[in-house]
């Protein structure tokens, strides 16, 4: 032993053991380990490295360490203390240690601990050389070595051994062996082994481990001592055994397992290996490794099920969140369960509580068909129906011949063993029921996933059921808000389009109205009110109402937009954008007078396909209602002639795809301008509309961020026209 200065006292008791213990330099103990050979070769070597040298790791390296012949302990200080940290990656830990300063009165017992595993490292390089080179001489097979490799190896290892005739009738085993499937003397010899594995998996067996089919092996002799194979003299012998891991096997993905049921009734997963070999009288045998593998199978699987459950759970999610009608949504949840779960059928029932039926909304059968009396079933009969009206979940492993499955025929004839059925229940009302049935048993975890994704589907069908109800009541607010149909004036064709913003459960601040004047006129509005929501609601039907109570009295937009901006002033609205018209059916051609506060420009589309903004003039404009008191809303008039449009719209066709989008009502325009002429018989001012919602949702998509309303007058021939008519339409036709 080469020690540093500081611990060669400590170390001194050690060489009345035979140790030679040797206080040397660094450069000194490098010489004296070359002087002994290549590692390997060297004498057992410990090296006891003090606190002084700077670079403890490299100075081991340098000495070329070897599991057979060297040792390392570093005495350590705060100073190298992370230096020594890397010597592991040398030496395997079990001969390089690290030990403080301090507590130099632990290196005796540390140094004999490291001496002691050089020792047994360099017994079992000695041992693996000697078995290799007898199983792999040239010549006749030598049977001592054989025969002690059975007993001194096989008979003592960790991992269990089997030596078997080629009917696979046990002849020898190792106390491993023994203890894993209860094997003893007489008894156990001269039995088959597929005995001790359940019948199902007995043919298997003995055609992985190469024996004779089960028919052909013949009474099996247990029990009978008198036919047993005497064990006396056994060896294994040959090349066929060599590579064959008798220790440390790694079970995982080696081969087949097999399962048995132990004696206490518990399960046990078994790996096995077989080998051919051959016996001192030259008769094939066979040897068989055998490696308890329950806890990693049974860690595996419990992995690959929680994997499946998370896959199944995440499936189920995107499902029922997906953007999809709720039918559809449901559709892909049993989908899942049917190939996650193994099962013949999944299903959804869904409740109709006026009627107290649970009508089959989504269903995946594979290999199987769902029974036609499954798709209504009232509350409270058959299985389906209990379930619901209990709220209690039911699941059996025994669906055939289960008193509480009352399909008992239709379960018989599919073969239906499992059946888990879960109420689909959230703040304390039944949504409906999830079935799944299969023809084998359900995994546990499986079942158990099937709690939360019964809650997850009755979210999904709640959350559904409640977008219904909003978007109804959404739809019976915004109804009264907009005419239900436009009038019909002489000579002017009026159509209009509304769509209000996101999935229609807000009610938008954009609006509409025409209605007939004395005189034959007609009063045209179109706004949009800030806000969203019944705050906007009550606003568009204060502006409506008032609109209509003060167009009665005088229909002038001079006189009718400052009411309209008292009223929401009294009221302390929020401002609303308007653009009003007053259409005069009665002058040829039609006259139109209009104001805007605070609106985009009407666009003037004539019958030769210019276009215009029908305010060119900033000046024209007043300021939006219900924010500045005095102010002047200017009047413009234009006319119109069979063939010209007045399209009015609110600013979502400019601004609807957020300001980096915006458009300008000269797009608008242009739009307008590469419409195609009416054909004969078409309605010119539904073409206008529809051109122009289209445009909008062509371009702003998924990115639409505001209500679109758009309202637009076309003026036509007047039916039974005079000649002078005929002649005015043609006149602008032609320009």
């Amino acid at each position: 032993m080469r020690a540093g200065a500081e611990a060669g006292a400590r170390l001194s008791g050690l060489a009345e053991t035979g140790v030679e213990v040797v206080d040397v330099s660094a450069e000194q103990a490098l010489d004296l380990l070359r002087a002994e050979g290549p590692p390997g070769g060297r004498r057992p070597t410990l090296v006891v490295l003090g606190a002084e040298p700077p670079a403890p790791v490299g100075l081991v390296h340098a000495l070329r360490p070897d599991p057979r012949d060297l040792a390392v302990v570093v005495l350590t200080t705060p100073h190298n203390r992370e230096r020594a940290a890397a010597l592991p990656l040398l030496l395997p830990a079990r001969l390089a240690g690290t030990l403080p300063h301090d507590r130099l009165d632990d290196l005796p017992d540390l140094a004999r601990r490291l001496m002691e595993q050089i020792d047994r490292e360099r017994a079992y390089a000695a041992t693996q050389a000697a078995v290799q080179h007898a199983l792999t001489s040239r010549g006749p097979a030598p049977r001592q070595p054989g025969r002690h490799l059975l007993g001194a190896i096989l008979g003592q290892a960790l991992t269990g051994a089997l030596l078997l005739d080629p009917g696979l009738r046990l002849v020898a085993w190792n106390h491993r062996a023994a203890g894993l499937l209860g094997l003893e003397e007489p008894g156990s010899i001269g039995r088959s082994l597929d005995g001790w594995f359940p019948a199902d998996a007995r043919e298997r067996l003995r055609s992985y481990l190469g024996g004779p089919p089960a028919d052909a092996t013949g009474p099996d002799p247990a029990g009978d001592p008198a036919a047993g194979i005497p064990v006396t003299g056994t060896s294994v012998t040959g090349t066929s055994v060599t590579g064959t891991s008798v220790t440390g096997t790694d079970p995982a993905g080696a081969g087949p397992v097999f399962t048995r049921v132990t004696g206490d009734g518990a399960e046990q997963v078994l790996w096995l290996s077989p080998q051919p070999v051959t016996d001192p009288g030259g008769a094939e045998q066979i040897l068989v490794l055998a490696e308890d593998v329950t806890e990693a199978v049974q860690s595996r699987r419990a992995l690959a099920e929680r994997t499946g459950q998370a896959l199944l759970s995440g499936e189920v999610a995107a499902a029922v969140t997906a953007d999809e009608p709720l039918e559809r949504r449901l559709r892909r949840c049993v989908q899942a369960l049917v190939g996650h779960l193994d099962g013949a059928v999944a299903a959804v029932w869904i409740l109709d509580p006026p009627t107290g039926t649970l009508r089959l909304t989504a269903d995946a059968v594979r290999d199987a068909a769902l029974d036609d009396g499954c798709a209504r079933v009232r509350l409270g009969e058959s299985t389906i129906g209990r379930i619901a009206a209990g709220r209690l979940p039911y699941v059996t492993s025994e669906a055939i011949g289960d008193p509480h499955i009352e399909e008992q025929d239709w379960v018989r004839r599919e073969s239906l063993t499992s059946f888990a059925g879960y109420p689909l229940v959230i703040q304390g009302q039944v949504m409906g029921v999830l079935a799944v049935l299969a023809r084998r048993r359900l995994p546990d975890t499986g079942v158990r996933a099937l709690a939360g994704i019964a809650g997850q589907i009755a979210v999904a069908v709640h959350r559904d059921r409640l977008l219904e109800r909003l978007s109804a009541a959404a739809d019976a607010l915004q109804r009264p808000l907009l005419p239900p149909r436009l009038p019909e004036p002489p000579g002017v064709e009026l159509a209009a389009r509304y769509r209000p913003y996101g999935d229609g459960l807000q009610i938008g601040g954009d609006f509409y109205d025409a209605f007939p004047l004395p005189g034959e006129r007609w009063a045209v509005a179109l706004g949009d009110v800030c806000g969203k929501g019944p705050a906007a609601a009550a606003v568009t039907g204060l502006v409506r109402h008032t609109l209509w109570a003060a167009a009665q009295q005088d229909p002038d937009p001079g006189h009718v937009l400052p009411l309209v901006h008292r009223a929401l002033r009294r009221e302390n609205s929020p401002f609303c954008t308007l653009v009003y018209a007053v259409v005069d059916c009665s002058a040829e051609p039609v006259r139109v007078r209009l104001a805007c506060a605070g609106h985009p420009s009407p666009i003037l589309r004539r019958a030769g396909g210019t276009v215009t903004m029908a305010l060119e003039d900033l000046d024209g404009y007043g300021p939006a209602l219900g924010l500045f008191d005095g102010a002047r809303y200017p009047e413009h008039s234009l006319d119109l002639r069979p063939g010209d449009g007045l399209v009015l719209y609110t600013d979502g066709f400019v601004e609807g795809g957020a300001s980096h989008r915006q458009r300008r009502p000269d797009d608008l325009a242009a739009t307008l301008a590469a419409c195609l002429p009416p054909e004969p018989g078409d309605r010119p001012a539904d073409r206008i509309v529809e051109a122009l919602m289209a445009d909008a949702l062509s371009r702003w998509g998924g990115g639409l961020r505001d209500d679109l309303a758009v309202l637009a007058l076309a003026a036509v021939p007047r039916a039974g026209g005079g000649q002078a008519d005929r002649a005015r339409t043609a006149s602008s036709a032609v320009s």
